[in-house]
């Protein structure tokens, strides 16, 4: 059955009511009081508010009570300084109610820690007034503590207070060192008391960690103590203590006082290796997922293989996934990118110039396959440092790395077999040679920029002189403007034994291998087609006369004998024409071996 259309009331336009069949319709009750609304946009149209009265004005604005309107005069906005003060005020006054006691003494050990943190405080003045800063805070240590706007006056106070100072504050902390770790800001006055705690404080600091390692490492901001703690305080019995909880409940079953390290361990116990293994992966891995910097604690832990083994396999994990690729998921972009502000920004050089942790850089550069990411975030940080990082042991390794990877002059067998482990892995597609010829298209105009400016200090020192023979053999672009550089510092007049103490680079036992080095890698060039050749380079800035000077000094004989062999034909007719007008005089020069072999090859 259809529903009828219900009927609708109306009034038509005439003014006539309509008849209505059946039901009348609904009257409202009649209250007799008639009311009616016009509106001022006429019949149907939209109400409006008006304020203007019958009398033709309009009525003011309702204004509050308190308003200076209200008495006539115009509103002014209050001034900014004003406006700060009082905001002040409030402040004070809420923590004042809020506190009670301790805010005046909080209040007054700001204003001292204002004093006693500048340089120019005297030490008497500082001594006092660390006197009356031991008053304040006495009782009080813990509130103050983990209060945001209070921890750095017990950090001033540890830091300049005196040894009887520290200790009273370390008695009142000592049983919640874990909870002040975790704590954003209290976490510092864990790390004042490793920097200038007495033996005892940092052992104590230690021992609180023990047992707690693994969940401080995956907290924020527990994790940087730890790392400072074991980085920079730890001796080797408390790195142990502190490492041990990382290697899984197999190990601690096995651990005895004649099998107390993992290798050991692992020694007397080959058929646990699976095993513990299994749980070192299953610790580390979380740890690495969840804050990079920490697991470089991991790879620092033992000298032997399996740790970086294990360490290497969760790297490659973490950055080399088919679900964390760069395109796909920014995983991996934002774990690489904690690794430059975090780690390399945070600790200075702490993966370049670690003894371990440089190797984990190693690991990057064979297995990660968006070098564009390696150049942002590892390179471009190298860059900005090279004076440091190729003065340093390691990080001239890592420096060495990218120019000839995996050269044994410059490796332990032992490492490069460690490297050789990640090589055919199912993460890494790229080529190698591609991966390395950018990584190194990316580092090497600023080396050769570098060597340049830095030629002297490089050839005479020792241990860069191996990189400057690395770097014009294989770097990539135009190696003229570098092997210039180096041939000028040849260019002196030699004077045997030195002036001033300083010797000849023809003479000096670093200048004179780079040399010869760099004479012999001609041959490498010609073979690669390369136009440099650093023997003509270094025949056009020393001249021939000078040249006949070198044959006055065994070292420089030696170099001699190399220009003799040099791959540059048109060089070595040159020189060897040059010795042979000065025969008679090389044969008078005794005790000489250069000199020896010199003449056995012009005979």
């Amino acid at each position: 059955m259809e529903a009828k259309p219900r009927k609708k009331s109306f009034t038509p336009r005439d003014g006539k009511k309509p008849s209505f069949k059946g039901k009348p319709p609904f009257k409202p009750h009649n209250t007799g009081k008639s009311k009616s609304c016009k509106k001022s946009g006429g019949d149907g149209g939209p109400q409006k508010f008006n304020r203007k009265a019958a009398d033709g004005k309009f009525t003011k604005k309702r204004k509050h009570p308190g308003s200076k309107k209200d008495e006539g005069s115009e509103g002014k906005k209050p001034k900014w300084d004003e406006f700060k003060q009082k905001k002040k005020e409030l402040k004070q006054n809420r923590q004042q109610n809020e506190k009670n006691e301790s805010y005046q003494i909080v209040s007054r050990a700001k204003q001292v820690w204002e004093i006693v943190r500048r340089k120019d405080c005297d030490k008497q003045k500082r001594t006092r007034l660390m006197k009356e800063l031991q008053r304040l805070v006495k009782g009080n240590i813990k509130t103050i503590a983990f209060a945001h706007d209070s921890t750095r006056v017990l950090q001033c106070f540890i830091q300049f207070g005196s040894d009887e100072q520290r200790q009273e504050v370390f008695d009142e902390l000592k049983e919640h060192l874990v909870e002040l770790s975790k704590s954003k800001y209290a976490r510092n006055i864990v790390k004042k008391f490793l920097m200038y705690g007495s033996k005892q404080q940092v052992g104590a600091v230690m021992s609180a960690f023990k047992g707690n390692v693994r969940q401080m490492l995956r907290h924020s901001e527990a994790s940087s103590v730890v790392e400072y703690a074991y980085n920079n305080k730890a001796v080797l019995s408390q790195r142990l203590m502190l490492t041990e909880e990382l290697y899984g409940n197999t190990f601690q079953v096995c651990k005895s006082s004649v099998c107390p390290t993992l290798n050991k361990v692992l020694k007397a116990n080959p058929e646990k290796f699976e095993s513990i293994m299994d749980e070192i992966k299953q610790i580390l891995t979380p740890m690495a997922q969840n804050k990079v910097h920490t697991t470089t604690i991991t790879i620092k832990t033992k000298r032997n293989d399996i740790v970086e083994i294990t360490f290497k396999t969760i790297f490659l994990q973490l950055m080399n996934d088919d679900k964390l690729t760069a395109n796909e998921n920014p995983s991996c972009c934002n774990e690489l990118k904690n690794l430059k502000r975090q780690t390399i920004k945070k600790d200075s050089f702490m993966y370049f110039q670690g003894e371990f942790a440089h190797l984990v850089l190693l690991a990057a550069f064979d297995c990660i396959d968006d070098t564009k990411l390696v150049k942002q975030i590892i390179i471009s940080e190298m860059v900005r440092s090279l004076s440091e990082i190729i003065s340093n042991k390691y990080g001239k390794k890592v420096l060495l790395y990218l120019l000839s990877p995996r050269n044994p002059a410059h490796l332990l067998a032992e490492i490069i077999q460690v490297l050789e482990k990640g090589d055919g892995n199912a993460h890494s597609k790229k080529d190698v040679a591609i991966r390395r010829t950018e990584l190194l298209e990316a580092v090497s105009p600023p080396l050769l920029k570098y060597l340049c400016k830095n030629a002297q200090s490089m050839v005479m020192d020792k241990a860069c002189s191996v990189a400057v023979r690395d770097l014009l053999g294989t770097a990539i672009g135009d190696l003229r403007p570098a092997m210039e550089a180096v041939a000028a510092q040849a260019a002196e007049p030699l004077i045997p034994g030195g002036e001033d103490g300083e010797l000849h680079m023809a003479e000096h036992p670093a200048g004179h291998l780079v040399l010869k080095w760099l004479i012999e890698q001609d041959a490498k060039m010609k073979e690669a087609e390369r136009e440099e050749r650093f023997s003509r380079i270094l025949l056009e800035k020393v001249g021939l006369e000078n040249l006949k000077t070198w044959a006055s000094v065994n070292r420089g004989a030696i170099v001699l004998c190399c220009l003799l062999q040099s791959a540059d034909e048109s060089v070595a007719e040159e020189v060897e024409v040059m010795l042979k007008s000065i025969f008679p005089e090389l044969q008078k020069i005794q005790n000489s071996k250069g000199v020896e072999v010199l003449l056995e090859k012009l005979a």
